[in-house]
Protein backbone atom coordinates (compact mmCIF):
# COMPACT_ATOMS: atom_id res chain seq x y z
CA UNK A 1 0.00 0.00 0.00
CA UNK A 2 1.02 3.74 -0.44
CA UNK A 3 1.74 5.75 2.20
CA UNK A 4 -1.15 7.27 2.86
CA UNK A 5 -3.19 3.51 3.03
CA UNK A 6 -3.91 3.84 -1.11
CA UNK A 7 -3.42 0.70 -3.30
CA UNK A 8 -3.74 -1.57 -0.59
CA UNK A 9 -3.52 -5.37 -2.08
CA UNK A 10 -2.67 -8.33 -0.82
CA UNK A 11 1.05 -9.03 -1.71
CA UNK A 12 1.14 -13.22 -0.89
CA UNK A 13 -1.11 -15.80 1.23
CA UNK A 14 0.67 -17.62 3.89
CA UNK A 15 -1.94 -19.36 4.39
CA UNK A 16 -2.18 -21.66 7.79
CA UNK A 17 1.84 -20.66 8.67
CA UNK A 18 2.26 -16.74 10.01
CA UNK A 19 4.97 -14.55 8.43
CA UNK A 20 6.40 -12.05 10.25
CA UNK A 21 9.48 -9.29 9.83
CA UNK A 22 9.18 -9.18 6.01
CA UNK A 23 11.54 -6.61 4.85
CA UNK A 24 13.20 -6.20 1.60
CA UNK A 25 16.47 -7.33 -0.03
CA UNK A 26 18.16 -3.59 -0.12
CA UNK A 27 19.49 -4.01 -4.21
CA UNK A 28 17.27 -6.84 -5.48
CA UNK A 29 13.67 -7.93 -5.55
CA UNK A 30 13.84 -10.82 -2.50
CA UNK A 31 12.21 -10.57 0.36
CA UNK A 32 13.02 -12.22 3.80
CA UNK A 33 10.29 -13.80 6.83
CA UNK A 34 10.35 -15.20 9.90
CA UNK A 35 7.75 -18.14 9.41
CA UNK A 36 5.94 -19.93 11.97
CA UNK A 37 4.81 -24.00 12.23
CA UNK A 38 3.79 -24.76 15.42
CA UNK A 39 -0.17 -24.17 16.63
CA UNK A 40 -0.43 -24.65 19.92
CA UNK A 41 -3.64 -23.72 20.77
CA UNK A 42 -4.28 -25.74 18.12
CA UNK A 43 -7.04 -23.63 15.62
CA UNK A 44 -5.03 -24.30 12.83
CA UNK A 45 -3.01 -21.27 12.46
CA UNK A 46 1.05 -21.01 13.25
CA UNK A 47 1.41 -17.74 14.27
CA UNK A 48 4.03 -16.25 16.43
CA UNK A 49 0.95 -15.34 19.36
CA UNK A 50 -1.11 -18.22 20.18
CA UNK A 51 -4.26 -17.89 22.42
CA UNK A 52 -2.98 -19.04 25.88
CA UNK A 53 0.55 -18.66 25.39
CA UNK A 54 3.24 -16.61 25.08
CA UNK A 55 5.24 -15.53 21.95
CA UNK A 56 5.56 -18.85 20.37
CA UNK A 57 9.13 -19.83 18.07
CA UNK A 58 9.30 -23.54 18.06
CA UNK A 59 10.14 -24.54 14.80
CA UNK A 60 10.46 -21.21 13.26
CA UNK A 61 12.12 -20.61 10.21
CA UNK A 62 13.67 -18.43 8.23
CA UNK A 63 12.52 -18.28 4.23
CA UNK A 64 12.89 -15.70 1.30
CA UNK A 65 10.73 -15.28 -1.94
CA UNK A 66 10.81 -13.12 -4.66
CA UNK A 67 8.76 -10.03 -5.03
CA UNK A 68 8.13 -10.62 -8.62
CA UNK A 69 6.30 -14.57 -7.11
CA UNK A 70 6.13 -14.19 -3.26
CA UNK A 71 4.50 -18.42 -3.66
CA UNK A 72 8.15 -19.76 -4.46
CA UNK A 73 9.54 -19.50 -0.97
CA UNK A 74 12.60 -20.95 -0.20
CA UNK A 75 13.66 -22.15 3.72
CA UNK A 76 17.13 -20.95 4.40
CA UNK A 77 17.01 -22.42 7.98
CA UNK A 78 15.65 -23.19 10.87
CA UNK A 79 12.29 -25.51 10.70
CA UNK A 80 13.53 -27.80 14.15
CA UNK A 81 10.90 -28.82 16.75
CA UNK A 82 11.33 -26.78 20.03
CA UNK A 83 14.20 -24.61 18.68
CA UNK A 84 13.74 -20.94 17.37
CA UNK A 85 14.95 -19.69 14.43
CA UNK A 86 13.63 -15.66 13.67
CA UNK A 87 14.28 -11.96 13.03
CA UNK A 88 16.44 -11.92 9.17
CA UNK A 89 17.28 -8.65 8.49
CA UNK A 90 18.90 -8.18 5.42
CA UNK A 91 22.49 -6.72 5.50
CA UNK A 92 24.06 -3.91 3.36
CA UNK A 93 26.19 -6.49 1.60
CA UNK A 94 22.97 -8.48 0.49
CA UNK A 95 23.21 -11.36 3.36
CA UNK A 96 21.29 -12.12 6.29
CA UNK A 97 21.40 -11.73 9.76
CA UNK A 98 18.97 -13.77 12.28
CA UNK A 99 19.19 -15.39 15.46
CA UNK A 100 19.14 -19.96 15.62
CA UNK A 101 19.09 -21.91 18.43
CA UNK A 102 21.58 -24.47 17.38
CA UNK A 103 25.06 -24.33 19.74
CA UNK A 104 26.67 -27.47 19.49
CA UNK A 105 27.34 -27.72 22.81
CA UNK A 106 24.62 -26.35 24.43
CA UNK A 107 21.31 -26.92 21.89
CA UNK A 108 19.65 -24.24 24.44
CA UNK A 109 22.23 -21.31 23.38
CA UNK A 110 20.88 -18.55 20.50
CA UNK A 111 23.35 -17.54 18.51
CA UNK A 112 23.50 -14.69 15.58
CA UNK A 113 24.39 -15.97 12.42
CA UNK A 114 25.24 -14.40 9.23
CA UNK A 115 23.83 -16.46 5.69
CA UNK A 116 25.91 -15.53 2.53
CA UNK A 117 24.73 -16.58 -0.90
CA UNK A 118 26.34 -17.10 -4.01
CA UNK A 119 22.80 -15.82 -5.77
CA UNK A 120 19.80 -15.36 -4.01
CA UNK A 121 18.39 -18.22 -2.74
CA UNK A 122 20.76 -20.67 -2.95
CA UNK A 123 23.50 -20.55 0.53
CA UNK A 124 27.11 -19.74 -0.06
CA UNK A 125 28.31 -19.81 3.86
CA UNK A 126 26.87 -19.57 7.20
CA UNK A 127 28.79 -17.68 9.89
CA UNK A 128 28.46 -17.72 13.51
CA UNK A 129 28.71 -14.04 14.57
CA UNK A 130 30.98 -14.12 18.09
CA UNK A 131 29.73 -11.90 20.70
CA UNK A 132 30.88 -10.88 24.17
CA UNK A 133 31.06 -13.76 26.42
CA UNK A 134 28.56 -12.85 29.95
CA UNK A 135 25.71 -11.57 26.92
CA UNK A 136 22.97 -14.59 27.17
CA UNK A 137 20.12 -14.96 24.54
CA UNK A 138 21.35 -12.63 21.36
CA UNK A 139 17.81 -11.74 19.96
CA UNK A 140 16.72 -9.31 17.32
CA UNK A 141 20.16 -8.51 15.21
CA UNK A 142 20.30 -6.03 12.64
CA UNK A 143 23.10 -4.74 10.64
CA UNK A 144 24.58 -1.27 9.19
CA UNK A 145 27.15 -1.07 6.86
CA UNK A 146 29.25 -4.34 5.33
CA UNK A 147 30.05 -7.47 7.77
CA UNK A 148 33.48 -6.21 8.33
CA UNK A 149 34.72 -4.60 11.18
CA UNK A 150 33.60 -1.40 9.46
CA UNK A 151 29.64 -2.69 10.14
CA UNK A 152 27.90 -2.17 13.05
CA UNK A 153 25.36 -4.96 14.66
CA UNK A 154 22.86 -4.49 17.38
CA UNK A 155 21.12 -6.66 19.62
CA UNK A 156 19.36 -7.10 22.37
CA UNK A 157 21.13 -9.82 25.22
CA UNK A 158 20.52 -10.86 28.75
CA UNK A 159 23.22 -10.12 31.27
CA UNK A 160 24.48 -10.26 34.53
CA UNK A 161 25.68 -6.75 36.33
CA UNK A 162 26.57 -6.84 39.34
CA UNK A 163 23.00 -5.16 40.86
CA UNK A 164 21.43 -7.88 39.14
CA UNK A 165 19.74 -9.24 35.53
CA UNK A 166 19.02 -6.44 32.91
CA UNK A 167 18.39 -6.76 28.98
CA UNK A 168 20.17 -3.32 27.39
CA UNK A 169 20.45 -3.35 23.49
CA UNK A 170 24.38 -3.84 22.68
CA UNK A 171 26.67 -2.36 19.88
CA UNK A 172 29.47 -4.93 18.07
CA UNK A 173 31.86 -4.64 15.31
CA UNK A 174 29.81 -6.56 12.43
CA UNK A 175 32.78 -8.91 12.26
CA UNK A 176 32.07 -9.96 16.26
CA UNK A 177 33.46 -8.98 19.21
CA UNK A 178 34.87 -11.37 22.05
CA UNK A 179 35.04 -8.61 24.21
CA UNK A 180 32.86 -5.51 25.37
CA UNK A 181 34.48 -1.90 24.23
CA UNK A 182 33.30 1.10 26.23
CA UNK A 183 30.32 1.88 23.78
CA UNK A 184 29.00 -1.32 23.57
CA UNK A 185 25.97 -0.74 25.48
CA UNK A 186 22.91 1.44 23.76
CA UNK A 187 19.65 1.70 25.65
CA UNK A 188 17.85 0.29 28.54
CA UNK A 189 15.28 0.87 30.54
CA UNK A 190 16.37 3.38 33.06
CA UNK A 191 15.89 3.31 36.77
CA UNK A 192 17.89 6.22 38.76
CA UNK A 193 20.83 7.09 37.07
CA UNK A 194 21.33 3.17 35.40
CA UNK A 195 20.35 0.01 33.41
CA UNK A 196 17.52 -1.65 35.89
CA UNK A 197 18.91 -4.59 36.90
CA UNK A 198 16.33 -7.23 38.92
CA UNK A 199 18.08 -10.46 41.33
CA UNK A 200 15.47 -12.78 39.22
CA UNK A 201 15.79 -13.99 35.41
CA UNK A 202 12.30 -14.15 35.15
CA UNK A 203 11.59 -10.88 36.23
CA UNK A 204 13.71 -8.65 33.61
CA UNK A 205 11.97 -5.97 32.11
CA UNK A 206 13.83 -5.33 28.95
CA UNK A 207 14.78 -4.15 24.87
CA UNK A 208 13.50 -5.45 21.56
CA UNK A 209 13.94 -5.42 18.17
CA UNK A 210 17.06 -2.78 17.97
CA UNK A 211 16.83 -0.96 14.34
CA UNK A 212 19.92 1.07 12.77
CA UNK A 213 19.22 4.36 10.74
CA UNK A 214 20.83 3.25 7.18
CA UNK A 215 23.75 5.16 8.67
CA UNK A 216 24.70 3.07 11.38
CA UNK A 217 24.24 6.22 13.92
CA UNK A 218 20.82 6.56 15.44
CA UNK A 219 19.08 3.36 17.23
CA UNK A 220 15.51 2.87 17.81
CA UNK A 221 14.14 -0.24 20.30
CA UNK A 222 11.04 -0.86 22.41
CA UNK A 223 11.44 -1.70 25.78
CA UNK A 224 9.33 -2.30 28.76
CA UNK A 225 9.42 0.57 31.55
CA UNK A 226 9.02 -0.48 35.26
CA UNK A 227 6.85 2.87 35.90
CA UNK A 228 4.23 1.63 33.28
CA UNK A 229 1.70 -1.10 33.51
CA UNK A 230 -1.87 -2.50 33.63
CA UNK A 231 -3.52 -5.01 35.53
CA UNK A 232 -2.82 -6.05 39.08
CA UNK A 233 -0.57 -7.86 40.95
CA UNK A 234 1.04 -10.80 40.18
CA UNK A 235 -0.48 -10.77 36.78
CA UNK A 236 0.96 -7.22 36.06
CA UNK A 237 1.37 -6.30 31.83
CA UNK A 238 4.12 -3.48 31.23
CA UNK A 239 3.42 -2.32 27.76
CA UNK A 240 6.06 -1.61 25.40
CA UNK A 241 7.40 2.11 24.54
CA UNK A 242 9.21 3.32 21.75
CA UNK A 243 12.87 4.98 22.26
CA UNK A 244 15.51 6.03 20.43
CA UNK A 245 19.48 6.29 21.41
CA UNK A 246 20.96 9.33 18.66
CA UNK A 247 24.46 9.04 17.63
CA UNK A 248 25.08 11.69 20.59
CA UNK A 249 23.39 12.21 23.52
CA UNK A 250 21.00 10.31 25.90
CA UNK A 251 18.09 7.50 25.07
CA UNK A 252 15.06 9.41 23.93
CA UNK A 253 11.30 8.45 24.85
CA UNK A 254 9.50 8.78 21.62
CA UNK A 255 6.04 7.72 23.29
CA UNK A 256 3.57 10.32 22.77
CA UNK A 257 2.10 12.28 25.22
CA UNK A 258 -1.15 10.83 26.92
CA UNK A 259 -0.20 7.02 25.70
CA UNK A 260 -2.52 4.65 27.81
CA UNK A 261 -0.76 2.47 30.30
CA UNK A 262 -2.53 -0.59 28.35
CA UNK A 263 -0.89 0.73 24.66
CA UNK A 264 1.92 -0.75 23.53
CA UNK A 265 4.11 1.04 20.63
CA UNK A 266 6.28 -1.45 18.84
CA UNK A 267 8.84 -2.69 16.41
CA UNK A 268 9.83 0.86 14.47
CA UNK A 269 11.57 0.43 11.15
CA UNK A 270 13.54 3.21 9.42
CA UNK A 271 12.77 4.09 6.09
CA UNK A 272 15.49 4.07 3.24
CA UNK A 273 16.20 7.93 3.28
CA UNK A 274 16.28 7.57 7.35
CA UNK A 275 13.47 10.78 6.85
CA UNK A 276 10.44 8.35 8.62
CA UNK A 277 9.64 5.24 10.22
CA UNK A 278 6.49 2.97 10.58
CA UNK A 279 5.66 0.78 13.33
CA UNK A 280 2.57 -0.04 14.67
CA UNK A 281 0.72 -0.55 18.15
CA UNK A 282 -1.41 -2.50 20.20
CA UNK A 283 -4.26 -1.34 21.95
CA UNK A 284 -5.89 -3.02 24.87
CA UNK A 285 -9.93 -1.61 25.02
CA UNK A 286 -11.53 -3.69 28.28
CA UNK A 287 -11.64 -7.58 26.20
CA UNK A 288 -11.08 -6.59 23.02
CA UNK A 289 -7.57 -5.59 21.53
CA UNK A 290 -6.72 -3.49 18.11
CA UNK A 291 -3.82 -2.81 16.16
CA UNK A 292 -3.24 0.12 14.30
CA UNK A 293 -0.45 1.60 11.97
CA UNK A 294 1.56 4.88 12.17
CA UNK A 295 4.17 7.05 10.33
CA UNK A 296 6.56 9.27 12.15
CA UNK A 297 9.76 11.74 11.90
CA UNK A 298 12.16 9.99 13.59
CA UNK A 299 12.04 12.80 16.41
CA UNK A 300 8.67 11.80 17.21
CA UNK A 301 6.91 14.48 15.39
CA UNK A 302 4.80 13.95 12.46
CA UNK A 303 2.68 11.43 13.71
CA UNK A 304 0.03 10.00 11.33
CA UNK A 305 -2.20 7.08 11.38
CA UNK A 306 -2.29 5.00 8.35
CA UNK A 307 -5.56 4.10 7.41
CA UNK A 308 -6.40 0.30 6.77
CA UNK A 309 -9.82 -1.52 6.83
CA UNK A 310 -11.36 -2.03 10.08
CA UNK A 311 -11.07 -5.78 9.64
CA UNK A 312 -7.05 -5.72 9.02
CA UNK A 313 -4.78 -6.31 12.24
CA UNK A 314 -1.41 -4.76 11.24
CA UNK A 315 1.80 -6.07 12.30
CA UNK A 316 5.65 -5.84 11.42
CA UNK A 317 5.14 -2.99 9.27
CA UNK A 318 8.13 -1.97 6.72
CA UNK A 319 8.95 -0.23 3.60
CA UNK A 320 9.12 -1.81 0.55
CA UNK A 321 10.26 1.71 -1.18
CA UNK A 322 10.24 5.21 -0.14
CA UNK A 323 6.96 5.20 -1.23
CA UNK A 324 5.20 2.19 -0.25
CA UNK A 325 4.57 0.43 3.01
CA UNK A 326 3.94 -3.41 3.46
CA UNK A 327 2.96 -5.67 6.87
CA UNK A 328 1.76 -8.87 8.15
CA UNK A 329 -2.16 -8.67 9.18
CA UNK A 330 -5.21 -11.55 10.00
CA UNK A 331 -8.71 -10.49 9.81
CA UNK A 332 -10.48 -9.53 13.15
CA UNK A 333 -12.32 -12.34 14.94
CA UNK A 334 -15.57 -12.45 17.01
CA UNK A 335 -18.36 -10.08 17.21
CA UNK A 336 -16.15 -7.33 18.86
CA UNK A 337 -14.04 -7.41 15.81
CA UNK A 338 -11.11 -8.17 18.15
CA UNK A 339 -7.33 -8.65 17.68
CA UNK A 340 -6.90 -10.77 19.85
CA UNK A 341 -5.86 -14.66 18.15
CA UNK A 342 -8.35 -16.15 20.75
CA UNK A 343 -10.81 -15.13 18.83
CA UNK A 344 -9.62 -16.86 15.22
Amino acid sequence: MALDGSGLQLLTNPGTRHLTHVRKHPSEPWLTATRYNDDPDGNGLAMEIEAGTALTYSATEIVVFPLADPSAVTAIAGGVAGKICANSSWTDDGRLILLQQDDPVDPNFTRIKRVAFSAVPSVLSVEVVTIPAGLYVPVDPHQSGPSDATGTIVFSALFQHATGWMRPVWRIPASGSAALASDSLVGCPVCGTGCCAWPDLTAVLGTNDPRMDHAGNDVMFMQQNPNVSFGSPPNLQYPFRALKKPASGPQVDLTPAGTAATTSITFGEWRQDDQEVVYWTIQVDGLVLRQHMFRMNPDGTGRVQVPLPRELCPTHPSYLNASTLMFSAWRCGGPSCTCDVAAL
